[in-house]
Order: structure tokens, then C-alpha cells, then sequence
């Protein structure tokens, strides 16, 4: 009877703490919307900071989540070790605080408090192709998923939806850096980070080939 207790306790933690790792990424996010906001005013110029300070924070979580694996593979260290088993909270935590940017995006311009001039189809699009993509990465990257479409689909679903929002990051990095914006250090800095995202996947894949050669020779 102690041990059942003492297996449900130990089960209950740790489904704790799969659950507060991704819910803490998302409550930041909301927490620095609400500061941009503080700092403006609920007007559009509020929404459009808060929503400012999500993307920006969601565009750092989302380089955790696809830089742990390769990192983790290419650099012995038992830190990041840990970091790569909990991989998966990083990518439902981008997954949530994408769903807070996508959120601060439609408020101001959705009844029943429209501050702004509505929502445009542009807008609407890019916020339900997104947030259909952020569910779709969601669900694949869950156990679940991988029992119900298998691991290789699963991984496979995940991986292209993690890929589409690199080409997002990577062309609105582009577009500030070449069009007639004001001056913002933080794209060319995002820009950069996607890159080293892509270097440190080619690295990895690599390295794995090339273990597999070094074994079969």
C-alpha cells in the first residue's frame, strides 16, 4: 500500500513538472504582453508592444527548442543532456506563448472591444494558419501522438511545423533588415540565431553520419 502511494506521489510530481515547465514559458509570455501594455496603454499602441515582447520572447524559446537536441549530441554535458530530455516542454512552451502572441493580436480588433480598424483577412489568416500549426506541433510532439500515428510520423509532423515557423523568423529578419524600417538590432540578431539553428542541425546530422560510417568501417 506505501509503495502504490508512494508511486502515485512520485507520478503526480512529475506530471507537475511536465506540466509546469511549458505553462511557465506561456505565463511569461503573457506576463511580458501585459507589460507592454502596462507601459502604453490598452490601445493599439499598448496591444502592438505587448505583442511585440510575445513575438520576441516566443522567437528565443522556439531557438531553445530547436537547438537542445543537436547540442545536446554534439557537446557531452550532462546539463544539457537533461535539457534535451525536456525538449518537448520547449516546444509546447513555444507552442503556448505563440498562442499569447496570436492572442494579443487579435484582441485589440476582435469584438466585443475593438480599439482598432477590425480584423483583416491578412490577419485573420496568418492567425489561424498559425495557431492550427501551433496545434498540429502541439499534438505531434505529445506521446500520444506517437502511439496513436506512430514515432516516425509524429516526429515527422513536428519537424515540418518547427521548419515553417524557421522560414517565418528567417523572412521577417530579412524583410526589417532589407526594407524601409526603423532601425531594430533585435531582427538582424533573430536572423542570426535561425542560422545558427540551421548550422547546428547540419552539424548534427553530420556527426550522426558520420558515426555511422566510423561503425561500419
Amino acid at each position: 500500500m506505501a509503495l502504490i502511494e508512494h508511486h502515485s506521489i512520485l507520478h503526480s510530481h512529475r506530471s507537475l513538472s511536465r506540466f509546469s515547465g511549458w505553462a511557465a514559458i506561456g505565463l511569461t509570455a503573457a506576463l511580458l504582453t501585459l507589460v507592454g501594455i502596462a507601459l502604453r496603454g490598452a490601445d493599439d499602441n499598448g496591444f502592438r508592444l505587448g505583442s511585440q515582447f510575445a513575438w520576441r520572447f516566443t522567437c528565443l524559446i522556439y531557438f531553445a527548442a530547436v537547438t537542445a537536441g543537436p547540442l545536446a549530441r554534439l557537446i557531452p554535458s550532462e546539463t544539457l543532456r537533461r535539457i534535451c530530455q525536456g525538449r518537448r516542454q520547449l516546444v509546447w512552451g513555444f507552442c503556448a506563448s505563440l498562442g499569447v502572441y496570436l492572442v494579443s493580436v487579435l484582441l485589440p480588433n476582435a469584438p466585443p472591444l475593438p480599439s482598432g480598424d477590425g480584423l483583416t483577412a491578412g490577419m485573420t489568416l496568418f492567425v489561424g494558419f498559425a495557431g492550427l500549426l501551433a496545434s498540429v506541433i502541439a499534438y505531434s510532439a505529445s506521446q500520444p501522438a506517437a502511439h496513436f500515428l506512430g514515432e516516425r510520423i509524429s516526429r515527422t509532423l513536428t519537424h515540418v511545423g518547427m521548419a515553417t515557423f524557421w522560414l517565418a523568423y528567417a523572412a521577417s529578419g530579412l524583410s526589417y533588415i532589407s526594407g524601409p524600417h526603423r532601425p531594430d538590432m533585435f531582427y538582424g540578431f533573430s536572423l542570426c540565431l535561425m542560422v545558427i539553428a540551421l548550422l547546428l542541425r547540419f552539424a548534427d546530422c553530420f556527426a550522426a553520419k558520420w558515426k555511422a560510417f566510423r561503425r561500419t568501417v
